[in-house]
């Protein structure tokens, strides 16, 4: 803990300005040490399989790994709109290349299972949850 007086007489010397980066980067820090409490009690929390507690914040990173999963979809769309063998461009949702045959790999729904904790699909080879962590056929 930091002596008021000590403070006072650091603050005496300075600008406003030098004040206002000061109190700044003081409420940064504050928000790191606040957000690092905050992921130590979550994580303890789901360690103790407290759900309940935590349903906000799971719902969280479920919106979080829903919106990076589309990214990685729309990746991979991307460079599927070429076929891997002869280069040609491929009309959109074409399961072969129109000028070679050549099958267009997917990764379809049905090798997927539904995580018991957060509903997230995830690879049927998994054996923990890439949006929550759980094991996957356990319940947080």
């Amino acid at each position: 803990m930091m002596d008021w007086k000590m403070i006072k007489s650091r603050f005496q010397e300075m600008t406003p300005k030098e004040l206002h980066e000061n109190a700044e980067q003081a409420r940064r820090e504050k928000g790191r040490l606040l957000y690092e409490i905050g992921e130590r009690h979550y994580m303890k929390l789901r360690s103790e399989g407290r759900r309940d507690e935590i349903k906000d914040i799971l719902a969280q990173e479920v919106l979080v790994f829903g919106a990076l999963s589309r990214i990685e979809e729309m990746e991979v769309e991307a460079a599927q709109k070429q076929c891997k063998s002869c280069r040609t461009a491929l009309e959109p949702g074409a399961k072969f290349c129109g000028k070679c045959g050549t099958a267009v790999p997917r990764e379809t729904d049905q090798m997927k299972v539904e995580c018991s904790t957060c509903h997230t699909p995830q690879r049927n080879d998994q054996q923990y949850c890439t949006c929550c962590g759980s094991e996957m056929g356990q319940h947080l």
